[in-house]
């Protein structure tokens, strides 16, 4: 017992430290999300400096090279590092995703934040265009904005924003309809305060534990629209290495020679996504405030 005691006098209270420390022992099943997040970050940064080869260095007398030995992972039908092709394809998932979350999330919880602070008109032309856009499945909206654009991962960012615009609208906006009415936003009325003041100072703070929740869970959906566009062959171009380029075209034409083709780069995009949802579950049930009254 004071062991224990000494332990818990040692952590940093109310400090980040302490608060991650809490997370984790609270949601480990979260925390090990995180820490593949982290991971997943971690190689894309370090891709140049951890991968073994260049990932478009073609090795044309070393074609389907076994897993093991030279090539970790195995090479591919040029002759390129399986490995190296995956933590590169890292920074074009990371990249994606995490732009087109801050894009489209952000842009979409403003937007959710007007239409729930005026509502009237304002909310009733706003929603109607919200509605436009969800009724368009995910992928065929994602396929039609990259079709328009071109192919290149910056498009393919456009398109992912326009795709997490909608939910990140209507989340917002219920939890701006569920304070805009509270005593402290009645009372900064009273004093004279504009309402720009009363919703990006007094409203807005309410609004960031569902923002974080929703960002986190749509980052796995970001990461899984890049893949999937890539796959159809609209996505990141290549020959640089995206984990959906690398699991088309040849990769299912040789799947039965070759099976690590498809097999690595799967499971590197079925972990990142995992993680993602993980942690995003987590903090869900940490912040949202109808949880923790259950």
């Amino acid at each position: 017992m004071a062991g224990q005691a000494g332990v818990r006098g040692l952590r940093p209270r109310g400090t980040a430290l302490h608060a991650v420390i809490s997370f984790a022992l609270r949601k480990p099943l979260g925390a090990l999300g995180g820490l593949l997040l982290l991971g997943m970050a971690f190689i894309a940064v370090a891709a140049p400096v951890i991968s073994p080869y260049d990932p478009l260095d073609v090795f044309a007398n070393k074609r389907f090279s076994l897993p093991g030995g030279e090539f970790v992972l195995g090479s591919d039908h040029v002759g390129r590092d399986i490995l190296s092709r995956i933590f590169y394809g890292a920074q074009v998932s990371l990249y994606v995703g995490l732009l087109s979350v801050v894009i489209g999330t952000t842009a979409g919880s403003i937007t959710g934040l007007i239409s729930g602070y005026f509502g009237g008109k304002v909310d009733a032309v706003i929603q109607r265009f919200v509605d436009t856009i969800m009724a368009f499945p995910i992928l065929i909206l994602a396929l039609l904005v990259v079709t328009v654009l071109g192919s290149s991962a910056n498009n393919v960012v456009i398109a992912v924003s326009v795709v997490l615009f909608p939910q990140g609208a209507r989340i917002v906006r219920a939890a701006v309809l569920a304070v805009r009415e509270s005593e402290y936003v009645t009372a900064a009325r009273v004093v004279g305060c504009g309402d720009t003041r009363i919703m990006f100072l007094h409203i807005l703070p309410q609004c960031v534990a569902p923002y974080i929740v929703l960002a986190t869970a749509q980052l796995g959906w970001a990461i899984v629209v890049e893949a999937s566009l890539s796959f159809l062959g609209v996505g990141t171009p290549p020959p640089w290495p995206s984990w959906g380029n690398m699991l088309s075209g040849l990769s299912r034409t040789y799947i039965e020679q070759a099976p690590w083709l498809a097999v690595f780069p799967g499971v590197a995009l079925s972990l990142s996504v995992f993680g993602v949802n993980l942690l995003g579950d987590a903090l869900r049930d940490v912040l949202d405030p109808r949880l923790k009254r259950a």
